[in-house]
């Protein structure tokens, strides 16, 4: 495999994470209210728990390319994988918070907004892992900031701040309810 061929699953990726992150978006739902489920799925209406939606899927897709990408190293892999998914998360809470300052909460523009999150985060992915050289800490960084990450979905789903980013736009509550 070579580059052309990671370029190829980059983009891909940018379909996986977007489709399988909206089907995300109802798994909660439909497992009754599972609470392991909803620990990694979205479980209210809230800007934070519609981050998950770009989170596991980007967290799947590093493990397959790190798995079938062998072009790229795994350091470089790590680096770029998590800068794109950190990127995707700041774009979905900054483009929410820029747009509903001028106009109401609109599904359509929400939608473009993951598209261009995840297009955002697949090329920083892309130019990252597969141009940059890094030595094993700054992977290891990487792979404690994804961690880090993932915790704070988990923790924050069960004990949420009451901060705005976290409330159900529905219901004003926060958390798994």
């Amino acid at each position: 495999m070579n580059k052309t061929r990671f370029f190829q699953w980059e983009v891909f990726g940018f379909f996986f994470i977007f489709f399988l992150g909206a089907l995300l978006h109802m798994v909660y739902e439909w497992s009754n209210g599972n609470i392991v489920v909803g620990a990694l799925t979205p479980v209210n209406e809230s800007i934070w728990e519609h981050l998950k939606m770009v989170f596991l899927p980007g967290i799947v897709l590093l493990v397959l390319e790190a798995i079938l990408c062998k072009e790229i190293t795994f350091p470089s892999l790590i680096l770029g994988k998590t800068l794109g998914i950190y990127i995707m998360c700041g774009t979905i809470l900054g483009g929410f918070y820029f747009y509903t300052l001028f106009i109401h909460h609109v599904l359509i523009i929400d939608i473009l907004l993951m598209a261009i999150a995840v297009a955002l985060g697949q090329v920083v992915s892309y130019f990252v892992s597969s141009r940059v050289e890094i030595g094993r800490a700054l992977a290891l960084l990487s792979l404690v900031m994804l961690f880090a990450l993932g915790v704070a979905f988990v923790v924050f789903t069960f004990i949420p701040p009451h901060w705005e980013p976290f409330k159900d736009s529905l219901t004003g509550g926060y958390g798994i309810q």
